[in-house]
C-alpha cells in the first residue's frame, strides 16, 4: 500500500523509533509499512495518523478502483488465487 509515511515523519522531525514508541509498536513495523510491505491494521493507520497529526487518508492516499483493478489483473492467476 502506498504511503506518505517518510514525508509526515519529515515534517514532524519524528524517527520512526520515536514514532512507533508513541503507538505502542516496534520500529521494524514502522519501517515495514513505510516501504510498503506491511499493510497495517486499520486501528494502527488511526493511531499512526494521530500521532503524526493528519488524516488516515494524507498518510494512505486512496487508489481509485480502476487503477486497484488493473493491478490485480496484471498479476498471475495463481497469486490471485492463493494471496487474495
Amino acid at each position: 500500500m502506498k504511503n506518505r509515511l517518510t514525508t509526515l515523519l519529515e515534517k514532524t522531525g519524528w524517527t520512526a523509533a520515536e514514532l512507533a514508541d508513541c503507538v505502542g509498536v516496534i520500529r521494524a513495523t514502522i519501517t515495514a509499512i513505510e516501504d510498503g510491505s506491511y499493510d497495517p491494521s486499520l486501528f494502527l493507520a488511526y493511531d499512526v495518523a494521530e500521532a503524526l497529526d493528519a488524516k488516515v487518508t494524507e498518510l494512505f492516499p486512496p487508489v481509485p478502483r480502476r487503477v486497484r483493478v488493473e493491478e490485480q489483473a496484471a498479476r498471475p492467476w495463481y497469486v490471485r488465487l492463493f494471496f487474495d
